[in-house]
This record gives structure tokens, C-alpha cells and sequence, in this order.
């Protein structure tokens, strides 16, 4: 596929479902808030049927505590964008700094309907140039939640090596 088709591709799809920048933010931080309380149903479902305490199961699946650490992150993170969407979505240079970090922070921890989102994100940037104010706590938050995604992936990582030695 060239990258014409990819964008054209990208543009339908956010022409026809109706998504803008404030859209899009909107259906990320509702995304990033309500998945890891489902999680954390599903795993308190889980501590219910297998009669386990959470420090026992996160003991037995190192795995599990990662994604609960990732989950908390998401959680954090949908919250805050929820707060300060109005801000974010007003300064052109936060926004774009937000989306391509999660971009990549998404896609490490396989979080594919946020990279998408981040992907459309990127594309419905307004094009006009907007100055940049001072974006501390912003940039506080995203320096946090990235650290956070780069150390789950090298717990992953260490698990995975781990349970190949035996």
C-alpha cells in the first residue's frame, strides 16, 4: 500500500464515523477510563472463582501484575485527559507531543483501538500554526505514563526471558 492509501484510508474512516480532534480525545479518555475498571472486573471475577487472594495471583502470573500496572497507568492517564481535554485540545504543540507519544506507548503495550485512535489523532491535527504556552504538569503526566509503559514492557520482557530459562 502506498502511503496515499493509507492516509485516504484514515481520512474515510474519520469522515464517515464523524471524528474530530475534541472527538477523538473524548473516545480516548473514555477508552483509557473505562478498560481498566473492566479489567479490574474481570480479574476480581477471577479471584471469586478461583478462591485466590490478588497477592497469590499476581505471585503465580508476574504477567498479570504488569497488565495491573498498565491498567492503572491507562486509568491515570484517561482521568487526567478527561480533566484537561479542553486544554490539551487548545494548544496544537501538547496535542501533537500526546499523540505521538502514545502512539508509541500504545502500540509497545498492544493496546491496538488507542493506537488507532492516536493514529486519527495525528491526522485530524489542525494544520495552522498555534503558540505554545507553558505545558509542565502536561508534559509531567506524559513523562510519567511513558517511564510507566517503558517499564512494563521491560518487566514483560524479563518474564518472557525468565520462563524461557525455566
Amino acid at each position: 500500500m502506498t502511503k496515499n492509501k493509507v492516509t485516504s484510508f484514515c481520512d474515510q474512516i474519520m469522515e464517515r464515523l464523524h471524528l474530530n480532534t475534541r472527538s477523538i480525545l473524548k473516545w480516548y479518555s473514555i477508552i483509557l477510563f473505562v478498560a481498566p475498571l473492566l479489567y479490574w472486573g474481570l480479574l476480581e471475577f477471577r479471584l471469586v472463582m478461583t478462591q485466590v487472594s490478588f497477592v497469590n495471583m499476581l505471585h503465580k502470573h508476574p504477567a498479570m501484575a504488569v497488565s495491573v500496572i498498565i491498567a492503572i497507568t491507562d486509568f491515570l492517564l484517561g482521568y487526567y485527559c478527561w480533566i484537561k481535554k479542553d486544554e490539551i485540545v487548545n494548544n496544537r504543540t501538547r496535542l501533537r507531543t500526546f499523540w505521538i507519544l502514545q502512539c508509541f506507548c500504545q502500540l509497545l503495550v498492544g493496546n491496538i483501538i488507542c493506537f488507532l485512535l492516536s493514529i486519527f489523532g495525528l491526522r485530524a491535527l489542525p494544520s495552522s500554526k498555534v503558540k505554545s504556552t507553558t505545558v509542565s504538569y502536561f508534559k509531567v503526566t506524559i513523562i510519567i505514563s511513558t517511564l510507566l509503559y517503558a517499564l512494563c514492557i521491560l518487566l514483560l520482557g524479563l518474564i518472557g526471558l525468565q520462563g524461557l530459562r525455566g
